[in-house]
């Protein structure tokens, strides 16, 4: 018994050059761009190096491999024949795609990628304003690989200035497959420095990139769609270059859709963050005051955000779901044309106390 089981271990025992041999074998994909250009797809692969320490150009992290066809089929196979591995995408982190592909040649792109069994749909997607080529090349000594940065800058955004939307892919594909639903997807640049930054929020309507947002905007988005808010900043002025700017950091906000109207009812707690203003902080009087203001501010924020999703009839806050969701009618974009109504329950909270307005 003792020599059967020697022999069943031998093959752990001795497997780390076996499995180190293996994945030489591997093209091991962590990020992918998705450009159009002269009517052909081109993606980029980035690859992560899997050569040993002390090779020749050991000290790269990644590699990219670029590869065109005439469809996105064609785009992807033709990287095989590029490269001595067989391409692996179980690892792949995020998929980027170009504006232009966001507007024009999402669907496509979407099929492929839910239909080919390559991918896992565990990955990030992401729209930029430069070709994703560039973006997906552009590694640094600080951030070697470019896809995990990328979902780094994303799950860290969401935490703190919330204008990142940090979701899986299965979610997008979800909400564009979904009646009474969109899709919203973040969107990266290249900045002057040649560093990549969050450069706020792309929605569409069905498989369509119909506006962009800011950073701020964004924000603003995601406070509407309770997603992970953790500190988003409204601004007010009281003279000439003095400002008392309140961060909130924990909300609950519902979009009520009806036959004739649409109410936008949020309770929102926020602290100041930064007053150049003669406010006197130690008056109860002072924070009452703030929290009426500060409400019709926010309702205008809200209100700028809300008519462009009325603009461009998109339904990534999945306002035409919840109306058929109330009523049980198809009518998806019957709020795009209504009012809409604010009530803001908004308390400013002052260190070790909490003023709050009576209702």
């Amino acid at each position: 018994m003792k020599k059967i089981l020697l022999i069943f271990f031998i093959p752990f025992i001795l497997g780390g050059c076996y499995d180190y041999n293996q994945l030489n074998d591997l093209a091991i994909i962590s990020g992918i761009g998705i450009d159009y250009e002269n009517h052909e797809f081109k993606v980029t692969f980035e690859v992560i190096s899997t050569k040993k320490e002390g090779e020749t150009s050991g000290s790269n992290s990644t590699y990219y491999i670029t590869s065109s066809g005439e469809n996105i089929v064609y785009a992807f196979t033709e990287a095989a024949n590029k490269i001595d591995k067989v391409l692996y995408f179980e690892h792949v982190e995020v998929v980027v795609f170009s504006e232009n592909v966001a507007k024009e040649h999402l669907n496509d792109c979407i099929d492929y990628l839910i239909r080919t069994e390559k991918l896992r749909n565990e990955f990030y997607a992401a729209i930029t304003r430069d070709s994703a080529e560039d973006l997906i090349s552009a590694s640094t000594k600080e951030h070697p690989i470019v896809s995990s940065y990328l979902v780094q800058l994303l799950e860290f955004n969401s935490q703190t200035y919330n204008s990142a939307y940090y979701i899986h892919f299965t979610k997008t594909i979800n909400s564009m497959l979904s009646e009474g639903e969109d899709a919203m997807l973040p969107i990266f640049k290249i900045n002057e420095d040649d560093a990549i930054e969050l450069d706020g929020l792309g929605i569409f309507k069905d498989f369509e990139l119909v506006h962009s947002f800011n950073s701020e905007d964004a924000s603003i988005v995601n406070l509407l769609n309770n997603f992970n808010v953790e500190s988003v900043h409204f601004n007010k002025s009281c003279g000439d270059n003095q400002n008392v700017i309140i961060a909130a950091y924990k909300s609950d906000v519902s979009i009520e859709p009806s036959n004739d109207k649409i109410s936008v009812k949020a309770t929102i707690n926020a602290r100041i963050s930064e007053s150049t203003c003669d406010y006197d902080f130690k008056n109860a009087e002072t924070y009452l005051e703030l929290e009426n203001e500060f409400s019709q501010v926010i309702a205008n924020e809200m209100d700028k955000v809300l008519k462009q999703f009325q603009v461009y009839k998109s339904n990534a806050l999945s306002i035409g779901r919840s109306y058929y969701n109330k009523y049980r009618k198809k009518d998806f974009y019957l709020w795009t044309t209504q009012d809409i109504e604010y009530e803001i329950n908004l308390k400013i909270n002052k260190k070790g106390l909490t003023f709050e307005v009576e209702t």
